[in-house]
């Protein structure tokens, strides 16, 4: 099957949409920003809308300085607001406001099959890699280049 590119700004648009609807939506991703736990050209996320109540943990898709973007809610206070870091990202975060967060990832479709992100096991790993986050640009480095090492960082 042949790939179609499509450019963000719509693309997105229609997921927004969409997700504005009440539908939920499956969509691939690219980059890595969300590694070890999304792979970028690999794997798929469900999103659906947010929902009244976003907590920490939680990954979402939101439209910040321009970009779309999916990360991860690192905390949410009433100084800073929402702060959202790539698990990939050792030091940048954002702050988007309530209104820019346009969606939820509720599965990761890893090989084929949904993926729980919010597991009990998979949020032990998770946090677990927030708190290497100061040797986490080397562990990243040996994720990407050595791929005997995949599985273990995966939890597979």
């Amino acid at each position: 099957m042949e790939k179609m590119v499509i450019k963000n700004d719509p693309f997105f648009a229609e997921v927004v949409r969409m997700l504005g609807e009440g539908k939920r939506v499956r969509i691939p991703v690219k980059g890595y920003s969300m590694l070890p736990f999304i792979r970028g050209e690999k794997d798929e996320v469900w999103l659906e809308a947010p929902g009244a109540e976003l907590k920490v943990d939680d990954i979402v898709l939101f439209h910040y300085k321009g970009r779309y973007i999916m990360h991860r809610i690192i905390k949410i206070s009433g100084e800073e607001g929402i702060v959202i870091r790539g698990d990939g990202v050792p030091e940048t975060c954002e702050y988007p406001s309530r209104e820019e967060i346009c969606g939820k990832v509720t599965a990761i479709i890893r090989n084929g099959k949904d993926c729980d992100p919010y597991a009990a096991g998979e949020l032990r790993r998770v946090h677990l890699w927030q708190r290497l986050r100061p040797i986490r640009r080397y562990l990243l480095f040996i994720y990407r280049h050595f791929p005997w090492n995949r599985r273990w960082l995966k939890g597979e």
